[in-house]
């Protein structure tokens, strides 16, 4: 026992110094890299960006992997696993004040320690950054897997390593990567061939990505129904995916940012962890058996012999409870993690059409910088509620479980005293008159108390009776009556509204795409607020139309020579003659650009502000 206890101490030990020693690495390299970075003023050293949230859709992927390496920290800073404070001898009163402020210093900890990964990622240099990426996640991953090997868990448990899977899956990718990055660029500077560093003055404003979701929108519908050279398996695939989009409502190309795809899928693989633990926990300890042998050895001789088989059928629906709700709410958090993100999509598209009446009143009104703040929030709120309400509904299916089984099924089967179906003797009638109530109230208003006069509804071609009122003497009677009757029935009424709303709360917890609150008290709601931050800063950061247009602008200014400048004089001849096309455009372009800024006070006050040779009277823009 005490060499065990040793082995553990000393894997501890071990485990704490990797990690310290890939903190001061991490600082290392951050600072060694930010000296080959620039600062505004054009000298060194500068910041390290290490992500662009809004931008490098075609490193989505990779960046994607790599936030999942980090899923193992994140569910550790949520779920609190190896609590610092623990080991300290610190008194009651105090540790709630320390604690919030352990927590963001394990935040930032795990923040630093994987700034370098996603800093190297957007290769600049040649061969530097590649290799100190390969080098670095090398390191990590070997950490990690030491850990895995030496881990008292997989010792005990040989299912848990499946808990590491995907983070070990995201880390080949990402070495992989960096692998394939350093023999690219080794090869590029043997061949003196420059690619990245060459074109970076002249990065484009938008992604091929963008540019494909622009094509589609000025498409011809038409052309959708011209027919196809594909046949067999390859056609028949590409309906079918096209009749499910149809039928969810995702029919455009357009592609969600890196921020957002990373979210999910984080969330996913935190999401899979937590399933995985609960699970392999739950099969080696056997808490049901372990709670039954207890009670067989402590109460065998005594009076409570009698109540052994109460004591062995509670764990029995304890065990099977667990399995059911762990099942159920695995697979409802996949197809959750699905509509959240086929929500996003539309809202996005949206308010990319300039469609913003889907929004409250208020929180379009709110300020920007609250909205920036708002979607500083997202990935990690988001995250934390899916795992949250993940854990919840498994704690009350569970608990519905025990209800289902001992008020219903087991007194049916005599297992138990038939007094426990008793409460369902009592609400089975009411819920059934209730329901009796509304039908009979619903079909009396449609034979007797509505006028034969048809009207078209709403939505549809259906028709339905006016809502002009007949027999108004008998309509007053029942009313009367009415008024006595539903004090019982709005009892059972007010009852389900009740377990409904708590219900819906529970499950809708993470559908921070949804407003939980009722309408006036939308602001409250901070969840919903910051995903509507998230999408406003998305909108107009990354509305691919206004993308590819200032994109076009840059393209046709740098094909005019006239790259850097988007203002010159009138007086500034030029040197081949205007043809009347052009002048037309020129036209055209004026007219634009004195529309753009009218309605843009802004770029109005800017525009005004610059100090130009000329005067504001003799510019146009340069093409």
């Amino acid at each position: 026992m005490s060499s065990t206890t040793d082995d553990v101490a000393s894997t501890d030990d071990v485990v704490v110094g990797l990690e310290v020693g890939a903190f001061a690495i991490a600082i290392l390299l951050s600072i060694f890299l930010s000296c080959f970075e620039r600062n505004k003023r054009g000298g060194r050293p500068g910041i390290v960006v290490p992500i662009n949230f809004l931008k490098d859709d075609n490193l989505a992927i990779v960046y994607t992997a790599a936030f999942g390496c980090t899923s193992i920290q994140l569910l550790n800073l949520i779920l609190l696993k190896g609590f610092v404070l623990d080991s300290f001898n610190i008194p009651r009163l105090v540790i709630p004040w320390v604690r919030v402020f352990v927590w963001l210093i394990m935040a930032l900890f795990v923040s630093l320690k994987f700034y370098p990964v996603f800093a190297v990622i957007r290769c600049k240099r040649i061969i530097i950054e590649p290799l100190i990426g390969l080098f670095y996640t090398s390191f990590i991953f070997s950490s990690l897997i030491y850990q895995l090997t030496n881990s008292l868990g997989v010792k005990r448990v040989d299912a848990y390593v499946l808990v590491y899977i995907p983070t070990s899956l995201c880390y080949v990718i990402l070495i992989g990567y960096f692998l394939y990055t350093s023999v690219r660029q080794t090869y590029s500077f043997v061949r003196r061939l420059k690619h990245d560093t060459d074109n970076e003055g002249s990065k484009p404003c938008t992604s091929k990505l963008q540019y494909n979701y622009v094509k589609w929108l000025l498409k011809n519908p038409e052309r959708d129904i011209e027919t196809r050279t594909d046949t067999g398996l390859k056609r028949s695939i590409q309906e079918c995916s096209k009749n499910i989009k149809n039928k969810i409502g995702v029919r455009s190309p357009l592609h969600a940012s890196p921020r957002v795809i990373a979210t999910f899928v984080v969330a996913a693989i935190a999401l899979f962890q937590v399933g995985m633990d609960l699970l392999t926990s739950y099969i080696f300890y056997q808490p049901g058996l372990q709670f039954t042998t207890f009670f067989k050895l402590k109460f065998f001789n005594t009076s409570g012999e009698a109540f052994l088989p109460e004591i062995e059928t509670f764990f029995i629906v304890a065990d099977a409870g667990f399995y059911t709700s762990i099942s159920l709410s695995s697979i409802f958090m996949v197809v959750y993690i699905i509509a959240i993100f086929i929500s996003y999509r539309k809202d996005l598209e949206k308010m990319q059409r300039g469609d913003y009446t889907f929004l409250p009143m208020k929180l379009r009104k709110s300020l920007n910088d609250n909205l920036v703040a708002s979607s500083l929030r997202y990935s990690g709120v988001q995250i934390a509620f899916l795992i949250w309400c993940y854990i919840l509904i498994i704690l009350m299916l569970w608990i519905l479980c025990f209800m289902i089984a001992y008020i219903i099924i087991l007194p049916l089967a005599g297992k138990i005293p038939f007094s426990f179906f008793e409460p369902v003797l009592i609400i089975l009638p009411l819920v059934m008159m209730n329901f009796g109530f509304k039908k009979l109230q619903v079909f009396l208003s449609r034979t007797f108390f509505q006028q034969d006069f048809t009207v078209i509804m709403s939505k549809g071609l259906k028709t339905q009776k006016a809502l002009a009122l007949d027999n108004l003497k008998i309509f007053n009677i029942l009313s009367f009556f009415m008024f006595f009757f539903h004090v019982i029935i709005g009892f059972i009424s007010c009852i389900n509204r009740i377990l409904i709303g708590l219900l819906i709360g529970l499950v809708s917890l993470a559908r921070i795409d949804k407003c939980m609150l009722p309408r006036g008290f939308e602001k409250f709601d901070k969840g919903y607020s910051t995903y509507i931050g998230m999408l406003m800063v998305e909108v107009h950061h990354r509305n691919p139309v206004a993308s590819v247009f200032c994109d076009e602008l840059l393209v046709i200014n740098k094909e005019t020579g006239c790259a850097n400048v988007l203002l010159t004089p009138v007086k500034a001849k030029r040197g081949k003659v205007e043809t009347n096309s052009q002048k037309h455009r020129r036209i055209c372009r004026k007219w634009s650009k004195l529309y753009t800024l009218i309605n843009n006070p802004s770029a109005r006050r800017n525009y005004v502000e610059q100090n130009f040779e000329c005067s504001i009277d003799q510019v146009e823009i340069a093409m």
